[in-house]
């Protein structure tokens, strides 16, 4: 009886970030931005079904592939979406999630609810702290300059539509609290809903993905049974 597989092949693996980065492209074509659930007040930040595709391919390759299909999946936004501004936040914020799940995995394996509450937690740690940063840069300076994007009076034009009358420094905090609040809620939909995904597909393809996914090396505790029965040798 041979050892099992405890590392995806390199033609596996280029082959799920290919499969991967075009799945999340797939879910951006059929739910669009125009019908994405938009986030309240500022309705521009959308919820993107897509990034649960970017975050399976983290949890079952590792972050190598992950990052390998979330930056395809950028470039292909950029090339077919006007420009790499919203693409650019998109891929940041994706980012930010993966650098979160990274670190959770330093502190070891444990069973799924806790695996979940750390992914996520860290998850919502680092996205929210990057990505206000990247905000402000984005929001003082680099929309304008880089991408010729006026987001200072987007922003402004559709707070004010909801009733939000501000300006200067009260602008800034107002635009970067609303999105810190998006990003972190962002984080649990999208962290949870590929944690459930992840786990589905590692419980019924033990052979396949059990002992070679990331998410079962690096996070997540599995069951003595689901392990028993992936390194039983098979009979004739």
């Amino acid at each position: 009886m041979g050892l099992p597989q405890t590392k995806f092949p390199v033609t596996m693996s280029l082959a799920g970030a290919a499969t991967f980065s075009a799945l999340a492209y797939l879910v951006s074509l059929i739910v669009p931005a125009a019908i994405q659930p938009p986030f309240p007040i500022l309705f521009y930040l959308r919820f993107d079904p897509a990034e649960i595709i970017d975050i399976s391919s983290l949890l079952i390759f590792g972050p190598a592939v992950g990052t390998v299909t979330a930056t395809i999946h950028f470039l292909i936004l950029t090339g077919t979406s006007g420009g790499p501004f919203g693409p650019s936040l998109k891929y940041l914020g994706v980012l930010s999630t993966y650098l979160g799940i990274i670190l959770a995995s330093r502190l070891g394996k444990h069973n799924l609810v806790k695996t979940g509450l750390l992914a996520t937690a860290f998850g919502i740690i680092t996205r929210v702290l990057v990505m206000t940063i990247v905000n402000y840069i984005y929001f003082v300076s680099i929309a304008q300059a880089a991408f010729g994007v006026d987001y200072q009076g987007f922003a402004k034009f559709v707070l004010q539509s909801s009733g939000f009358n501000v300006d200067g420094l009260q602008l800034v905090y107002l635009i970067l609290g609303l999105t810190a609040l998006y990003n972190g809620i962002h984080a649990i939909l999208s962290i949870v809903a590929s944690l459930v995904i992840v786990v589905a597909i590692v419980t019924r393809a033990p052979q396949m993905f059990g002992s070679r996914s990331w998410l079962t090396k690096k996070l997540l505790l599995m069951k003595s049974s689901l392990v028993t029965k992936e390194n039983r040798p098979v009979t004739t």
